[in-house]
């Protein structure tokens, strides 16, 4: 039957209008269809723990006080940290460097382009200081519009769902600093603790010193399953619980549960309060115990969700995916892949050969808390498999190539998983020299270690 799927695989060859930008049309190849690693390696985290709930890691009361500084930092700014006017001046500079395309595949104008960089009155940043706080589960955007930015869609890896307008999801409850406003009004400039960027001003509340004083004081809770519906008592639904987010426990644990604290706006779009109501096994006071287990338990919440550039659609991509399930045991992490390989203790591999790498992988890494680092990409080490290293990750897809190596192409994998280092090694176009991930990886890094 393997077979059979395989002799049918689905092949989309995007053979676009060459009028849709200038230069001859090139025909990246998208390929889909069954992979060995995800029949052979169980797709369940908790097949690779080993130790029986013991922690691999203490989060002491030091930790606990530096995430929590980490994760109330916007409300200690006076001034822009993670943004300055040149960050935002970035993404203005590319997109008018290079030809941008929209949703419907053909390329925007110059004036297209003009307009949203002008939109952002770069030359007033910033223009507001004050606190916010996330309401709704929203995005970061690199400029302020809601319009998806593609690069040329007939390169392979670009196009959707590469939306490079898109910076990062927010969940609910996250603490902002607004810096900066549209100047249509419809976007705010804003901090998170990880990233920053443009954010719709519907899904932001200001805060005042009382909110943040009864925001503060609470311990902190983490949900503990993904897309849970969470609703106000009264007001109905809020928003979805993500395996990320952190809401303030109201009063302690009841016995149905927990009460937590969740944001909502009032039409003068100031803060206020509402209780929420979440079973056990829904939340959890932070930091949870730094167990195999745990971390287990919220990796299989995520396998199998669909990739999400940039936290695009509400989906994670890999970065976003080693974020969430981390927030959890209070481990503060930066938000995309080149900064989390610098977030402990990095061992160099890039000179090994690949058999090189797997055997100081297997003899150095620590099973659930070591990254892999491969340029644009992070994956999580969960340990041996058949004496093999396996780690769980969120990719796109894997590099393929003509015969000739001259027209690239991607093999789609698009979602949350758990493979081997070297996922697709049984397909017939996998690209010799860009296609396996053990070969690419240049270091891995021991979090909780200097």
């Amino acid at each position: 039957m393997k077979g059979v799927m395989r002799a049918i695989r689905l092949v989309v060859v995007m053979a676009l209008v060459a009028g849709a930008a200038c230069g001859p049309a090139r025909i990246p190849l998208i390929s889909t269809g069954p992979l060995d690693d995800l029949d052979r390696i169980p797709q369940d985290a908790t097949a690779f723990t080993e130790s029986g709930g013991r922690p691999i890691l203490q989060v002491d009361k030091d930790r606990l006080d530096k995430f929590e500084a980490y994760w109330y930092g916007p409300w200690e700014r006076t001034e822009p940290a993670a943004c300055g006017a040149a960050a935002f001046g970035w993404a203005a500079e590319s997109f008018s460097r290079k030809p941008v395309f929209g949703p419907n595949l053909l390329r925007l104008s110059p004036s297209q382009v003009g307009g949203v960089v002008a939109n952002a009155r770069l030359d007033k940043f910033p223009s507001r200081a004050e606190y916010g706080i996330a309401i709704r589960n929203t995005n970061l955007r690199a400029l302020p519009s809601a319009e998806p930015f593609y690069f040329d869609f007939r390169e392979a890896g670009e196009g959707y769902p590469f939306d490079y307008n898109q910076n990062s999801a927010v969940w609910a409850g996250t603490p902002l600093f607004l810096t900066h406003v549209s100047r249509d009004g419809r976007f705010v400039g804003a901090e998170s603790p990880y990233t920053c960027g443009w954010i719709d001003a519907r899904d932001v509340a200001v805060v005042d010193e009382e909110f943040m004083a009864k925001y503060r004081r609470p311990r902190l809770a983490a949900v503990r399953r993904d897309r849970i519906p969470i609703s106000g008592d009264p007001g109905g639904f809020l928003f979805e619980g993500r395996v990320g987010m952190l809401l303030p426990i109201a009063d302690g644990v009841q016995p149905d549960g927990f009460r937590l604290l969740a944001p909502v706006a009032d039409e003068s779009r100031r803060a206020s309060l509402s209780q929420v109501r979440l079973a056990d096994q829904d939340a959890a006071p932070i930091p949870f115990p730094f167990s195999q287990d745990r971390l287990a338990e919220l990796i299989n919440q995520i396998v199998g969700q669909p990739y999400g550039w940039g936290g695009l659609g509400g989906h994670r991509d890999c970065s976003s995916t080693i974020l969430d399930v981390f927030t959890p045991f209070g481990l503060p992490l930066p938000r995309n892949s080149r900064s989390q390989a610098g977030a402990g203790k990095k061992v160099d591999v890039s000179e090994l050969s690949a058999d090189e790498k797997r055997k100081r992988i297997l003899e150095a890494a620590v099973p659930f808390r070591t990254l892999l680092n491969i340029r644009g990409h992070v994956m999580l080490y969960l340990g041996a498999f058949r004496g093999s290293p396996v780690a769980f990750h969120t990719i796109w897809g894997l590099r393929t190539a003509s015969q000739d190596d001259s027209i690239s192409g991607r093999f789609l994998i698009a979602k949350s998983v758990i493979t081997s280092l070297s996922p697709g090694l049984e397909i017939r176009t996998l690209s010799r020299s860009r296609g396996d991930l053990l070969d690419r990886i240049d270091s891995f890094t021991l979090l909780g270690e200097e």
